[in-house]
């Protein structure tokens, strides 16, 4: 939560005029943090993460997000975007009501300071998702049908468990390089 003070501190509060960080009502860093992991983790959608995404993923991505919102804050004006997202920043904004009720706004904010169409950006990834879904989708069946092929095909004599055991693990040896390979293009 000492990050989350300094970025606002230094990015929102002095800048703006607003108040300075607390950690809210309940006044522990931990009740904070779950806090605002829990609110990371509802609006996942407008920083480009799903909810299943690694927290520490997931908050240096809200991080970024915070500073490409200050930065286009900035650049238009308080009073610009008060009017622009219909929203109130005034002296009495805190933290947790910058992050209330949602964070399409840093998605908007972020967008328009990147010169791009915050819904189209919304759009591209939602049917990226449904694309990624749609083939796994495919592969599961896929694997199930080999699952079944390789059963009948494996034969039911005294030797078949033994050829079905070196196919599974041929295509377990496959499955493992792709997994390797698919981290490897991660980093």
């Amino acid at each position: 939560m000492q990050d989350c003070e300094d970025l606002w501190n230094k990015w929102f509060s002095k800048k703006f005029g607003w108040r300075s960080f607390t950690l809210g009502k309940s006044g522990s860093a931990s009740k904070a943090f779950y806090r605002l992991s829990m609110i990371i983790r509802k609006n996942a959608r407008f920083l480009g993460c799903s909810v299943d995404s690694d927290i520490s993923d997931a908050y240096e991505q809200w991080r970024t997000y915070m500073l490409g919102a200050s930065a286009y804050i900035e650049k238009q004006g308080v009073e610009r975007i008060n009017h622009d997202l219909d929203r109130q920043y005034d002296v009495k904004l805190t933290f947790w009501r910058f992050l209330e009720p949602e964070l399409r706004h840093l998605h908007e904010m972020t967008c328009l300071a990147m010169g791009v169409d915050p819904d189209g950006r919304l759009k591209a990834d939602q049917d990226r998702r449904k694309a990624k879904a749609e083939l796994l989708r495919e592969f599961s069946s896929e694997v199930k049908q080999f699952a079944k092929q390789a059963a009948y095909l494996s034969g039911s004599d005294r030797h078949s468990n033994m050829r079905l055991e070196q196919a599974l693990e041929i295509a377990r040896t496959a499955m493992a390089q792709a997994a390797e390979d698919l981290k490897w293009m991660q980093k």
